[in-house]
Parts: structure tokens; sequence; C-alpha cells
């Protein structure tokens, strides 16, 4: 007996593109000619490790048709937004939705302190200064204290990564 190993991988397209304000009703209407399962169950939204949309999102269907379907979606608009679509699967899915978000192992204990909304010239040592003594280096102690400021960058969008940093306690 030779075992369909599509429906054990299930039938399931992943879609980018997505507005953020983006409800489960909309892409329901945007695959009006699907059938999903379990209905806007069937409908998996990505977030990133903030908590917010990514603009993409999973949705399992109930047959290979109904995937063939959806492929057809593909590059058509949502809003003023064009929407990719992909072929994906149960296992990929299952992987995405487990590794982000805000509650995601991979980026709970990342070692990374994110700060957002700082002046434009600010510089590495003033956000030292604003963390001594809340913060010490994975390396203080052969340092005798000092905190290592050799992680910190300061991109365009002014997010700031501070590398290598526990909270002392």
């Amino acid at each position: 007996v030779m075992l369909n190993t599509e429906s054990s991988e299930g039938y399931v397209v992943k879609v980018r593109g997505l507005p953020w304000s983006c409800s489960t009703e909309e892409v329901q209407r945007f695959f009006s000619d699907c059938k999903i399962l379990n209905g806007a169950l069937g409908i998996r939204f990505i977030y990133t490790r903030e908590g917010r949309p990514s603009g993409e999102a999973f949705a399992e269907l109930e047959s290979e048709e109904d995937v063939k379907l959806a492929l057809k979606k593909d590059r058509e608009t949502m809003g003023h937004r064009y929407v990719e679509v992909f072929k994906s699967n149960n296992v990929e899915m299952d992987w995405v939705l487990k590794h982000t978000g805000p509650n995601s192992p991979d980026t709970a204990n990342d070692g990374f302190v994110r700060l957002r909304g700082l002046p434009f010239g600010c510089s590495k040592e003033e956000i030292v200064q604003f963390f001594s003594g809340t913060l010490r280096s994975s390396r203080a102690a052969e340092q005798r204290g000092q905190v290592l400021t050799t992680g910190l960058a300061l991109p365009v969008d002014i997010t700031v990564l501070v590398e290598e940093v526990a909270w002392s306690g």
C-alpha cells in the first residue's frame, strides 16, 4: 500500500504581503474559491518577535485542488498590496509558527536588548551610560567589571542591538 505523502504533509499555502491590519475574514474572502480547513481556525498569522503582524500567514486547505486554486491567487491584490502565495506544508508551518513571535524559544533568550525611539544622534557611550549599573557583559568578569560595547550597533532604522549583555541580579 502506498502512502499519500501529500495528505500527511497537509494542504498548506503560505501567504506573504498581507496588510498588517489584515483580519482572518479578509484572508477568507481572498481565498473565497478555496475550502479552508476548519474555517477561520485554518488561517495562522505569523508575528514578529515584538508581537506585531509580519504580513505573512499560512492557510490550511482541505484538498490538493484547493491548493491549486489558492496558488492561482498569487500576485493578486488585497487593498493596495499585491499578495504572494506559495505552496507549503504542515512541517514548514509548524516550524515557522513555533520559531516566530514574541514567545518563541528563539527570541526569548537570544541575548539581545532592543531599544527603539532613540534620538538620531545617540551614541554607543550614551546608551552604555544609560544602562550603567543595570547591565553587565558576559565577559565582565574577565574584564574586571567593564561593560563591553563592541557588539553595539546603530543601524539606519535606529534599532540598537546590545550583544553579550545579561541583566545583573
